[in-house]
């Protein structure tokens, strides 16, 4: 019960420092990304104080499982994945200034590349019809989907490269190559993701649209 006690207070002064991270966060709502996989957190939030709000509610049912004298294995694996989601937290926490960079010189890249696209006459995204562009709840529920794939790629990333640490010698180049091609794919679909929020983000100032 003492380390629960610790997790405890451990969870209240990430919530404090939760508060004051989503309170100075200069990312932009439209180009905040869920900060953790879905095998980590049920939550995909871009605000960081919902995953300590998860992290609450997983310590109450690990402390109700002490209380029903469940499996002593049930119990251990639910403090474990506890201990993981604060150390992810704190991960965050301590990584604010280096977040907004990389969004930053993310934002140039991408801006960059449109740019150059655009000059080159066209910008590769005619996937997306004149109804979509034109309509911002259309372009939201695109966005979404797109969110969606995003999530889904960073998964499949990560599970082939935790795979990649275990597997064979002779497998490994196979292995690299097939997470070099998700790495393709989820560079793909953040491009279309900036391209998307640019079209939300120009039709609600007004602007007029260009392909």
């Amino acid at each position: 019960m003492n380390e629960i006690n610790k997790l405890e207070r451990l969870i209240e002064s990430l919530a404090t420092q939760a508060i004051a991270y989503d309170r100075s966060n200069k990312i932009p709502q439209l180009a905040s990304r869920p900060y953790f996989v879905a095998m980590l957190f049920k939550c995909q939030s871009s605000q960081l104080g919902d995953y300590v709000d998860e992290t609450r509610g997983l310590l109450a049912q690990v402390k109700h499982y002490i209380a029903g004298n469940s499996a002593k294995t049930l119990i251990e694996f639910q403090c474990n994945k506890l201990v993981e989601q604060c150390q992810a937290i704190r991960k965050v926490l301590s990584s604010q200034t280096q977040r907004y960079n990389n969004y930053r010189q993310d934002k140039t890249s991408k801006a960059k590349f449109f740019a150059n696209k655009q000059k080159n006459g066209g910008s590769n995204f005619n996937w997306l019809s004149q109804k979509v562009v034109h309509n911002s709840r259309l372009l939201y529920e695109e966005l979404s989907k797109h969110h969606g794939y995003q999530e889904k790629l960073n998964a499949k990333i990560s599970q082939l490269s935790h795979q990649l640490d275990s597997c064979p010698t002779d497998k490994k180049i196979d292995m690299q190559k097939q997470i070099l091609h998700q790495h393709k794919r989820l560079g793909q679909c953040n491009k279309a993701i900036y391209f998307i929020e640019k079209k939300i983000q120009q039709l609600e100032s007004g602007k007029k649209l260009y392909y």
